[in-house]
């Protein structure tokens, strides 16, 4: 008869369950860092919509392989994982960690705490349950020992280290982390740092980077690379390093490019997958990006875009130090925090999760079904007598978009009636802090300029989910050709489209084109777009004559919404309603002004960097070639 094995411990935490959930949570560190193998995974997708993650390692010269089943998770309160082994000293092996917070409410709420619960109590317990079945009657004897030495001991000795380190990092340092963040509010000890070799080679690159960046950030960079474990380099982010050393973004991000073209980084493009926000292909060029992709570990297809399925990351050369893709758990709650509820339902299995969520949007899905619903946490929304009710059908969802009040736990009941397996999901639809989106780097003129080789293949096409356009045109140039002759007016065009090409890097955006003498810019955010037109009109004005005493004016026009990214005549181009309307307020200008769309007034919070500037805005309706409705626009002019 098959005998189970049962371990458990306690580890006691006095930092709060938001901070120790993100520690426990992170299976893939942590088993890295108590010295457990690097697993090979293998995902089968299957006719029924769900995933076989099939897995193998090897320990002692002894094999391990098994079937992991979908990890079941509330976010901040517990996590389960079972995995079915075929080779190996275990039948099963089921690992369990609960969160229990000592301040008397009864148990850690999702992502927040139970019954308004803010996660920010007098601490929290921990307990981990390793429960087993052995193969045979040796491993019956010989099993527990092996768990308690592999798992328990360097488990509890790596939260003793952390709930050390939580309590000597500073109250509030990480107090303005997104409740669903990835990082770890303390490090884990996954690896060694560089060798001494390979710390050399990095300095010696990095000193290439001392006279066009500041000597402070670019040793931040040094060490984050030498003393990094290398399993950490492998997607180094520069928004989340410029938030951790209290920089600049965008200076930091113009460190991370110079660097890549110094030798010392490499940039790569990972398509990542929605659902799981798992990076399923890393191409080293953007002419690699197809307009579709597949993730076989949630088993869908998904259309790459821009702004979320396309994101850029960085990683030490291959040549200044290896980063090899190790995996050492890839199911865990940890690597998609995004995902606050997570359970495997049999055929007429019902689950009802009290979830505390943050406010924003969430999506309930379930694997197989290509639709799916919302919940919307809100603050001060009314409690429900009874929590939303989701039923999976052979033929859809029941159950309608639901309201729940933010950060108060409410049951959500789901039910499996479609008479096959699905895993239930429900997943926050932010996109995460830290991102540096393709589209984001793809409208950045220093980008542009360094790397000119990086466009899409040809016939390629990826949609852009916002970003502001800007056209602009030169106010009388060609009766100033007349007036002045040809050289000078050259010139004098010339120039300020120089100095449109300097102002628009200056705030982050990219110089697409120039058309005769006007020019197509866009920007990431509107803000910065609308701060630039005002410098524009400033220097372009300021350009007059050299003694031609020619006064230079700007006919400007600008609206944000999605596009369509391509590559046209070997650059990087964008088309799409959003680009034409854009040009069709250019050709409303009369110079001196700008004129903008009602939609980009509303995102910049009624247009505040013109009117900071001294524009007075007007609103009005006009007709626009092309375009069958009027349009409502804002005229922005200097009073």
């Amino acid at each position: 008869m098959a005998t189970t094995c049962t371990i458990s411990f306690d580890a006691r935490f006095d930092s709060p369950p938001d901070q120790v959930w993100r520690v426990v949570a992170d299976t893939n560190r942590i088993d890295a860092a108590a010295g457990l193998p690097a697993v090979t995974y293998e995902d089968v997708p299957q006719p029924d919509g769900t995933t076989r993650r099939l897995a193998s390692y090897r320990k002692l010269g002894m094999r391990f392989a098994y079937e992991e089943l979908p990890f079941t998770w509330v976010h901040g309160r517990e996590f389960e994982v079972v995995r079915r082994f075929t080779s190996g000293p275990f039948r099963t092996f089921r690992h369990h960690c609960v969160l229990r917070p000592l301040n008397g409410a009864g148990g850690a709420g999702g992502a927040g705490g139970v019954d308004g619960a803010d996660g920010s109590g007098a601490g929290c317990v921990a307990t981990t349950t390793f429960e087993f079945e052995p193969a045979n009657a040796f491993w019956r004897l010989v099993g527990p020992i092996a768990v308690r030495r592999d798992a328990v001991r360097p488990f509890a000795r790596l939260f003793r280290d952390a709930d050390a380190a939580l309590r000597a990092a500073s109250p509030g340092a990480d107090g303005d982390a997104d409740p669903l963040g990835q990082e770890l509010p303390v490090a884990l000890p996954t690896g060694p740092p560089a060798t001494p070799a390979e710390a050399a080679r990095i300095r010696a690159l990095a000193a290439k980077l001392s006279p066009g960046a500041r000597p402070a950030l670019v040793e931040r960079l040094v060490d984050r690379l030498v003393t990094a474990p290398a399993g950490e380099l492998r997607r180094l982010r520069p928004y989340r390093c410029a938030r951790e050393w209290g920089a600049d973004r965008g200076e930091t991000l113009d460190l991370f490019l110079a660097a890549t073209v110094a030798g010392l980084l490499v940039l790569r493009w990972d398509m990542i997958c929605p659902h799981c926000r798992g990076d399923r292909e890393n191409l080293r060029r953007h002419a690699e990006v197809r307009e579709r992709a597949f993730c076989p570990s949630c088993n869908v297809d998904f259309d790459v875009d821009l702004d979320r399925g396309l994101e850029v990351v960085f990683a030490p050369h291959p040549q200044v130090r290896a980063t090899p893709k190790e995996h050492f758990c890839l199911g865990g709650p940890g690597l998609t925090p995004h995902v606050v509820y997570q359970r495997l339902l049999a055929p007429e299995a019902v689950d009802a999760p009290a979830l505390a969520l943050p406010p924003g949007r969430y999506r309930l899905r379930f694997t197989g079904e290509p639709r799916w619903r919302w919940l919307t946490a809100e603050e001060g929304a009314a409690a429900p007598v009874e929590g939303p009710r989701f039923v999976l059908r052979a033929d859809g969802i029941d159950g309608a978009d639901a309201r729940i009040p933010a950060r108060r736990a409410t049951a959500v009941h789901v039910e499996n009636r479609s008479g096959r397996r699905a895993v239930a999901r429900v997943e926050s639809v932010g996109w995460a802090r830290d991102v540096l989106a393709a589209g984001e780097l793809l409208a950045n003129q220093r980008f542009r300029r360094l790397f000119t080789a990086e466009v899409l293949a040809p016939g390629v096409k990826l949609a852009v989910e916002r970003v502001t356009v800007v056209f602009t045109d030169l106010v009388g140039s060609t009766a100033m050709y007349e007036r002045v002759g040809d050289a000078t007016a050259f010139r004098l065009v010339w120039s300020h489209l120089e100095v449109l090409e300097r102002l628009v890097e200056r705030h982050r955006g990219a110089l697409v084109k120039t058309i005769g003498d006007g020019a197509m810019a866009v920007f990431p955010r509107a803000s910065d777009a609308l701060a630039c037109v005002v410098e524009m009109h400033r220097a372009v004005e300021a350009l007059a004559g050299e003694g031609a005493a020619e006064r230079l004016g700007l006919k400007i026009g600008a609206h944000e919404g999605p596009c369509i990214a391509v590559t046209l005549d070997e650059r990087l181009d964008y088309f799409g309603r959003t680009v034409n309307l854009a040009a069709r307020l250019n050709g409303e200008s009369r110079g001196g002004d700008v004129v903008l769309s009602r939609e980009l007034a509303r995102t910049t919070d009624g247009a505040a960097p013109l009117r900071a500037a001294g524009f007075a805005l007007a609103p009005a309706e006009t007709r626009l070639r092309g375009i069958p409705e009027p349009v409502a626009v804002f005229r922005a002019a200097r009073g």
